[in-house]
């Protein structure tokens, strides 16, 4: 299955790309954990209530038909690390761009992403746990090709 994008609202109307930026309100959420999910239920609902938080802060727009969402992770320390491993804390706050109203779902249909990128070391003066910057792009529809 393909998913292709129509042109970026952001083109068709010469918009920027919306950017949101979260700083860590807990510990980042890690696919290579060990933890059942009832252990992990207040990290997931505290990064969940930041993407609600932060994209009503930022006044994003509501009810867009399809988004793709590039989340870029700042850590505190230069530790290796394998951001594809912090998916679940993308997926967390994705959610929270959804309770907020942005897109209807985060199916196929209304997201592409989130796409995991790794971002510059931040101060842990200014943000304690790190940093995740969102860059969302709007598309008018999504095509998706089987």
């Amino acid at each position: 299955m393909t998913i292709t994008a129509a042109r970026p609202m952001s083109e068709l109307h010469h918009h920027s790309p919306h950017i949101v930026r979260i700083p860590a309100p807990a510990p980042w959420i890690n696919s290579n954990q060990r933890q059942d999910l009832r252990a992990q239920t207040s990290t997931r609902r505290a990064w969940r209530d930041a993407g609600r938080i932060h994209a009503m802060s930022a006044r994003l727009p509501k009810g867009i038909t399809a988004v793709r969402v590039i989340a870029t992770c700042h850590p505190v320390t230069n530790r290796r690390r394998d951001v594809g491993n912090l998916y679940p804390t993308a997926k967390a706050v994705v959610d929270g761009l959804v309770d907020y109203g942005l897109i209807v779902d985060d199916d196929d249909r209304h997201l592409i992403g989130p796409d995991m990128r790794p971002g510059m070391i931040v101060g842990k003066a200014v943000h304690p746990l790190g940093l995740m910057v969102l860059t969302i792009h709007a598309y008018p529809t999504l095509h998706i090709i089987e």
